[in-house]
């Protein structure tokens, strides 16, 4: 047994030593539900606002069912790589890009604008960069949820549609203090 403990000592330094290096830090960003402007019929054109708190307007597009509509929600992650405590202050840019025109049931649907529950973003274009910031981080890994609401331009041939969207999005991060 005496013999295995220079053996056994070296094993568990090792193991403490792999264990107490840190991982990378990574910033990602995590769709969690797509833009939801619902089942409707429009009689020739109209369009549809989903505000980012999930309130509906409508003008020239008719609902068919209740319900089916909602703001998309994301949320940014940063992690650390490490269980340090020390406060780090946050600092990413985020950009929302155009969504694609959607083609379905004899509509023709477009995204022309953008709405966010972010301050200081309430309305903005795809492409614009957006701020955002994460004060006082001290978890391994720090988050913020927003929502994203958007005006969607209908034209019709015929019938109506659903229409969900994905919307692209990207995130940087620019500071880390």
């Amino acid at each position: 047994m005496i013999r295995r403990l220079p053996a056994i000592l070296a094993a568990l330094c090792l193991l403490m030593q792999h264990s107490a290096q840190a991982a990378p830090a990574q910033l990602r960003i995590i769709p969690q539900t797509e833009l939801r402007f619902g089942t409707f019929a429009v009689l020739d054109q109209g369009y549809r606002v989903v505000g980012p708190a999930g309130n509906v307007q409508s003008v020239g597009v008719f609902s068919t069912t209740r319900g089916d509509t909602g703001p998309a929600r994301f949320t940014i992650s940063y992690d650390r790589g490490s269980n340090s405590r020390r406060v780090l202050n946050l600092r990413i840019q985020l950009v929302l890009a155009a969504a694609p025109v959607v083609t379905q049931g004899g509509i023709t649907a477009r995204l022309t604008s953008y709405q966010t529950d972010l301050p200081g973003y309430a309305s903005l274009a795809a492409g614009q960069v957006i701020e955002i910031n994460i004060p006082n981080c001290r978890q391994r890994v720090c988050q913020r949820t927003f929502h994203v609401g958007g005006r969607l331009d209908v034209d019709r041939n015929f019938g109506g549609g659903t229409v969900s969207l994905m919307i692209p999005a990207d995130a940087v991060l620019i500071s880390v203090r």
